[in-house]
């Protein structure tokens, strides 16, 4: 048992690639707070961008690379399911950093788990069809948030999710219905992948 979950966190890249890089999205959540950037958009002049919509980039990143990390040969054949430990493996890192957030009170921190929820449910619901390419679907979301929103912030168009506040109910609905659905799907994409 201990030999098996070595392995697979070794495997995962648990400790070195994705603890550090959300350590890093979260410390910049708490860091930066709600700072904003003026950046081109195709319906002004300009968009202002809070800095919560590129937070959450470095840990779906990692965990991209966590999941699609793995040994073929000794999961296809392992006696305990390593599906089973990938989704609690996104779990946990999303209940890590909302830990994180939570120690220093941080309704950024708070924005940033929720988008960072978001965007690897984007990114898993992908993954059966662009397999590793599918870490380009959150960058992708980022950018048509970024270009194509009518409203600036604070008071962002309904369908972009991410730069809207911690308390905003729809953005949190969002966020668990499209992780849901992308963890759901996991274990299929593991199997079929094998």
């Amino acid at each position: 048992m201990q030999r098996l979950m070595r392995w697979w966190l070794k495997t995962r890249r648990t400790f070195t690639v994705l603890t550090a890089l959300a350590v890093l999205s979260m410390g910049l959540a708490v860091w930066i707070g709600e700072e904003s950037v003026l950046l081109p958009s195709f319906f002004s002049n300009s968009q202002q961008a809070v800095l919560i919509v590129f937070l959450p980039i470095p840990t779906v990143a990692a965990l991209s690379l966590s999941l699609d990390s793995r040994l073929t040969a000794f999961e296809a054949t392992a006696i305990r399911r390593v599906s089973a430990r990938d989704v609690l493996l996104v779990l946990g890192t999303l209940a890590g950093c909302l830990a994180f957030s939570g120690i220093f009170w941080s309704s950024t921190g708070m924005s940033v788990v929720r988008n960072i929820a978001f965007l690897t449910g984007l990114m898993l619901l992908v993954r059966p069809w662009a397999r590793q390419a599918a870490v380009a679907a959150p960058l992708t979301w980022i950018a048509l948030v970024v270009f194509f929103s009518h409203r600036p912030y604070p008071d962002p168009d309904p369908w972009t999710v991410l730069p809207e506040s911690a308390i905003t109910v729809h953005a949190a609905v969002a966020a668990t219905v499209v992780l849901a659905g992308g963890l759901i799907l996991l274990p299929r994409t593991r199997q079929e992948s094998t």
